[in-house]
């Protein structure tokens, strides 16, 4: 009888603490949401002690060691993506509970490129280039670089010739395809050309 009434005493102490019975350093998975990671590279800690890499394309994340309720914590990035600017924080630091736990959001922030595009023999007014949302009117010159809005790494751009000029016809060259179309690198995008000539 003494047998049986010790193994529940000691199954209850294990119900109540986990973590003196093998399960673990405490009673609660720490983790939360993640956006922007397109490349591996992003690496979290938690007080400098618990590491987690997290991987390209995730949206959520949690750290293997438990923590246990009241404890505190706080979570930090260690490393970055090669193509991230920077990481925001949201409810990374506060003591440990049912809800505190999930409530943690990391919002990362691609690294943003010029793209320049090379307009060339302009003489007629009229000619609008766009590159999605992004519309650029362009007065008449010999040569000149137009500045599109910024454009993320490892984004697409796809520059085209919205409206012509008048008495011109344009084409879109360069980019990756030759086209105007393709993905941004680790640098300014300057390969897209726009050559005009008198319409035929």
């Amino acid at each position: 009888m003494k047998s049986s009434t010790l193994r529940a005493g000691i199954a209850l102490a294990c119900a109540l603490g986990l973590s003196a019975c093998g399960g673990g350093s405490g009673d609660l998975y720490l983790g939360g949401s993640v956006s922007g990671i397109t490349r591996d590279g992003l690496v979290l800690t938690n007080k400098g002690g618990n590491d987690l890499a997290v991987p390209a394309g995730s949206t959520t994340f949690q750290f293997s060691n438990r923590v246990s309720t009241d404890d505190e914590f706080d979570i930090e990035v260690k490393s970055l993506p090669s193509n991230i600017e920077k990481c925001n924080l949201f409810n990374n630091h506060a003591r440990a509970n049912y809800f505190t736990i999930n409530q943690v959001q990391i919002q990362c922030i691609l690294k943003q490129h010029d793209l320049l595009v090379t307009v060339n023999g302009l003489t007629g007014t009229g000619l609008t280039i766009v590159n999605g949302a992004d519309k650029q009117d362009v007065q008449p010159a010999a040569s000149q670089q137009v500045k599109m809005a910024k454009v993320y790494e490892d984004g697409p751009y796809a520059v085209k010739v919205l409206n012509q000029p008048a008495g011109q016809t344009c084409t879109v060259s360069g980019g990756d395809t030759g086209t105007g179309t393709g993905t941004a690198g680790s640098t300014d995008v300057t390969s897209v050309v726009v050559n005009c000539a008198a319409s035929t």
